[in-house]
This record gives structure tokens, C-alpha cells and sequence, in this order.
């Protein structure tokens, strides 16, 4: 338990007269200024403003502040400057000194393990984009729209699936490929589509980046185009490295 206290301490006191709150006459008024202090095991806090306190000098009823004049309220923002509270600082304990060290040096090592996670996070965003637009490996598979123009004529057919990379010929990025049985509808569930099973007609095509999570896999002919892109920064969903 922190045992906190608040308590008062006189510091300075006087008398002056002022128009009593209760009549128009000019009385006697006793003038007392008090520390507030704040006391716990962690520190001493005494306050930089003052207590201020009236009260008849003859009888000694206290004034009450919702009962102070115009006079007594500008009186007692004078005294504050006047007479200002000695002392009026924090003052932390052996203890608080400690719990607050601690309290840093964790406040310290969670900031830095933040900036720890998220700066290697972004280091492997990077590092994935990068491999996701290199040049494949023969094995490696992707996921993306397959377009296949039948004849000049004809509307392309466009379905989404997987492909496995075949050969690759690194001196023209020439890509031979095969399809995978399962086409149909674009999906985010990547994973969840057939990434196993593939046709046996093989397809071939110039390997392009076309942005930093984009690649194309174009036929000459351009008639059958493979287009991948990652959504929601997840490569692992568009591309499965053969090793």
C-alpha cells in the first residue's frame, strides 16, 4: 500500500481588515496561509498554491470560500503571490526512486520492443515482396487470374487458380508452367483452393514485375496471360516456394 496522506501546515499568519460578508461594517479578519502537502511511500508533495483561510479575529468562526467578498477573493490571489508556499515541490522517497527507475526502464524496453516487432516485421514485408516478385524457382507455385483467348474473336475466359512452375530460363525469364485443376471464382481463402493437383498441358511465358506485389506471366502470343497480385500483405497466400 502506498499509505497516501494529505495534510495542512501553517506558514504564515496575519490580520487585516475587511467588510464583513454578513454586514457593511469594516472588521478585524484573521489571515492564515497553509502548505497542502501529499505524502506516500513514493514521495512528498507540497503544493505550489496555498490554502487560504479567513476567519473573525473576534470570535474565530471561519468564512467560508462560498462566503468570501469580491475584496477577500482578490485578497487571496494576492497573499498566494505575495507570500508564496515554501518549499512547494515533489520530492520522491529511496522508494519512489526505485519504482519510478523501474517503471522507466520498462517503459524503455516495451518501446523498444515494439519498434523491435515492427521494424522486423516491415524487414520481412520487405524481404517478402522481394522474393515474390523474383524470378521463380522451378516447383515454386502461385495463385492469380489465368486469361485464355481462344481466337482473336472470342471473348477471353478468365479463372482463378493456382499454377507450379515448370522451367525457368533465367536468360530471357522465359516460364514454362502447368494449371491446376481447380479454376473458378477469385477467392481470398487462397489455401483453401487445390494447390496440388496440376494439368498436364504446359503453358509458356515472359516473367514480368509490374509493381512491388505485382507479376505477369504473358505468352507470346498474348493470348494466355497469368496476373498474381498480393492482397492484405500476405505472400504466403500467392506464392508457395518449392524450398
Amino acid at each position: 500500500m502506498l499509505r497516501r496522506k494529505e495534510f495542512i501546515e501553517l506558514y504564515k499568519s496575519f490580520e487585516s481588515k475587511f467588510v464583513s460578508p454578513y454586514s457593511e461594517t469594516r472588521e478585524l479578519i484573521k489571515v492564515q496561509l497553509y502548505k497542502q502537502i501529499v505524502s506516500s511511500r513514493i514521495s512528498v508533495n507540497i503544493k505550489k498554491k496555498p490554502l487560504v483561510v479567513f476567519y473573525f479575529a473576534s470570535n474565530g468562526i471561519d468564512i467560508p470560500k462560498e462566503d468570501w467578498t469580491y475584496e477577500m477573493k482578490q485578497s487571496a490571489k494576492q497573499y498566494a503571490m505575495d507570500y508564496p508556499v515554501p518549499g512547494a515541490e515533489k520530492k520522491y522517497s529511496r522508494f519512489g526512486k526505485v519504482t519510478n527507475a523501474v517503471a522507466g526502464i520498462i517503459v524503455v524496453l516495451i518501446c523498444v520492443t515494439i519498434f523491435y516487432y515492427f521494424n522486423q516485421k516491415s524487414i520481412k514485408l520487405r524481404n517478402d515482396f522481394v522474393e515474390f516478385t523474383s524470378l521463380p524457382k522451378t516447383g515454386d507455385k502461385y495463385y492469380g487470374s489465368i486469361t485464355q483467348s481462344v481466337s482473336d474473336s472470342d471473348v477471353p475466359e478468365k479463372s482463378y487458380g493456382w499454377i507450379k512452375i515448370i522451367y525457368v530460363n533465367p536468360s530471357d525469364s522465359i516460364i514454362s508452367y502447368r494449371t491446376s485443376f481447380d479454376l473458378g471464382e477469385v477467392t481470398f481463402n487462397t489455401l483453401n483452393t487445390d494447390y496440388t493437383n496440376f494439368e498436364f498441358i504446359i503453358f509458356e511465358g515472359k516473367f514480368e514485375v509490374t509493381a512491388d506485389r505485382e507479376i505477369k506471366i504473358i505468352s507470346q502470343d498474348e493470348k494466355m496471360r497469368f496476373e498474381s497480385q498480393v492482397i492484405r500483405e500476405n505472400t504466403r497466400n500467392y506464392k508457395i516456394s518449392a524450398y
